[in-house]
Parts: C-alpha cells; structure tokens; sequence
C-alpha cells in the first residue's frame, strides 16, 4: 500500500504542476514540429549567392537554439515556483542556498544544456561504433561455448539480437536516465550552482527507471513495429499510410519527452510533504518535509482575584445589610 500511496503523490504532484507548465507542453508539439520542417527547408537552401550561403549557417544555429529554449523553458516549467521554493521550504531540512531563489536566465539556463547534449552525443557515437561490431562480438562469443549451448540460446542469432537489445537499452534508456535529472537542474540554476545533491539521487529513485523504461518503449520501439518493408495497397494509400504513421510517432515520442522532463523535474524539486513520514523518506520520494503547524499555546486568563481572596470579617456591630439610601455608610455616622 505505500508503494500506491507513494505514486498517488507523485501522480497529484504532477497534476498540480501541470497547470504551470501546460503552454510549454503545447511549444513542445508545434514548436518541435516547426523546427523540423524548417530543417527540412534547410536543405533546400541554394548556395549560389552570398546571402545564400550565410542562410546556411544561421538556420542551423537558429534551430539548435529554439531547441534549447524549448527544452530548458519546458524543464523550468515543471518545477516549483520560486515562490512556493521561499515559503514552504522547512528551515533547518535543506540547505540556505537551496532555499533561495537562485535560478538563472532561461538563456543561461538553455545553454547549459548544450554540455549535456554534447555528452549524449559522445556517448551515442561509441554505441553507434559498439553496434557495428555486434557481429563479430556474436561470432566470438559463439565460439567460445561449449556445444550445446551454441546450438540453443548460445546460438549466433540470439547472441547477436541479445547484443542489439542491450545497446538499444543503453541507447534510449541508460544515458536518457542519466543526463537528463543534470540537465532538468542545470537549466534552472546553471552549472556553477548546479545541485549536485538533487541531481545524482534520481539515479537511484525507484520511481524514475519505470518512467524512462516505458518512455522509451513506447516513445521508440512501439512505432519501429509500425513501418512494415512490404508495400501493400496503392501509391495513394501507400503515402497517407506513412504520413499518418509518422504523425503518430511524432506525437508519442513528444508526449512521452515531455512526461519524462515533468516526473524528472518532480523527483529533482519534490513538493514537501505535509507530515515528516520516515516511510516517504526511505522511498526516496522526497528529501525534506515539513513539519505540523504549531498550536498557539493556550494562554490560561488571570482569575478575579477579589472573587478568590477572603472577604476581612465586618467590625463589630454591623450588620452586613446593604444602608439604605441618603444615609452615610461610615460606621460611626450610623
């Protein structure tokens, strides 16, 4: 039952978020689009005039930094407010500086990504180099067992599919879940004051891989199923058949980016929970929580001290009958 209880959390988290961060969702579909068709008129480009050739140079730098305002105007967008930041942070639960609102500017902050990015692409390119040798590495492990085993599951195809599933893997799921909870911090507070302590524990958040796994099942290998090598039908189905499978595509592999950079964002700057659940803490699901809304004391009212204290005893002679009125209430006048 926590397990559930934990997702509820985030799943609630995430809807109140999404209220914040919803325009930057629809950029992400017409923005991405844009930036693709115009890429794809980049190539069109003639390169016979001067001015020409400069176009060649400013639409790529052009589109590379959309895309980067894209991504990091997305990623801030689904953190906490700097407000809530200031007012429900606990002190004495997290540090001074995280506490403070410190982000940079969306360009600052867009540009820092570029490292990430950059880091993704080295190690994209040794996979790619990795990929190429999968069937050499097949052969070899083939090789080296004994006879029944190559003729099972030791066998030259399966080795060599088991290779690509595990390249695929570190392809779209291992180096996404790793750079992707830096980049979510880095666009917000730069890479100087980059939280480190925020970033790196998402790595080992049990509620993160889950999200990626299936961003990448579904954003990735579903629509690879899609496009069959065997035409069927005629041209004009043909065509429309394509176009509507890569809309479709289009439109999975956004949503799903998207639901990526909004849970990375949650699990970086979780929302303080209401109650300091040691249970919560374990799971990873928050590093801080705030603490019960302190009672005012209650203030106990001084008693009437002429109601408590003794009454001194009347002097001798007097009655304790109120005198009647117009007469003097000195005792010796009565």
């Amino acid at each position: 039952m926590r397990i559930f209880e934990a997702w509820g959390h985030l799943i609630r988290d995430g809807i109140a978020r999404l209220k914040h961060a919803w325009l930057w969702m629809v950029a992400q579909f017409i923005g991405l689009a844009l930036l693709i068709a115009l890429g794809i008129l980049w190539t069109r480009i003639p390169e016979k005039y001067i001015w020409q050739v400069a176009l060649t140079f400013l639409v790529p730098a052009a589109i590379i930094f959309a895309f980067l305002i894209l991504q990091a105007g997305t990623l801030r967008a689904w953190l906490r407010p700097e407000t809530a930041i200031t007012t429900e942070a606990p002190s004495g639960l997290e540090d001074d500086d995280e506490r403070q609102p410190q982000r940079v500017r969306l360009i600052w902050g867009a540009l820092t990504l570029l490292l990430w990015i950059a880091v993704g692409w080295v190690l994209w390119a040794l996979l790619d180099r990795a990929d190429d040798q999968t069937y050499q590495w097949a052969g070899y492990l083939n090789s080296k067992f004994w006879p029944q085993a190559r003729a099972t599951w030791g066998s030259f195809e399966h080795l060599n599919r088991d290779l690509e599933w595990a390249l695929w893997a570190l392809r779209w799921i291992v180096v996404p879940g790793l750079l992707i909870p830096l980049g979510c911090c880095s666009a917000a507070r730069g890479l100087l004051r980059l939280p480190w302590r925020r970033a790196l524990p998402v790595w080992g958040n049990w509620t993160w891989w889950p999200v990626v796994i299936a961003w990448a099942l579904i954003g990735e290998a579903w629509p690879q199923t899609w496009f069959n090598a065997d035409p069927h039908g005629t041209v004009h189905e043909q065509v429309w058949r394509v176009v509507l499978k890569l809309v479709g595509a289009y439109l999975l592999a956004v949503m799903g980016w998207n639901k990526v950079l909004g849970w990375s964002a949650m699990l970086v700057d979780p929302t303080p929970r209401t109650k300091l659940d040691d249970s919560f803490l374990r799971l990873g699901l928050s590093e801080a929580a705030t603490p019960a809304k302190a009672f005012a004391p209650v203030v106990e009212e001084p008693a009437n001290e002429s109601a408590t204290e003794p009454q001194p005893p009347p002097p001798d002679g007097i009655v304790g009958r109120p005198l009647p009125k117009g007469t003097d209430d000195t005792p010796g006048n009565s």
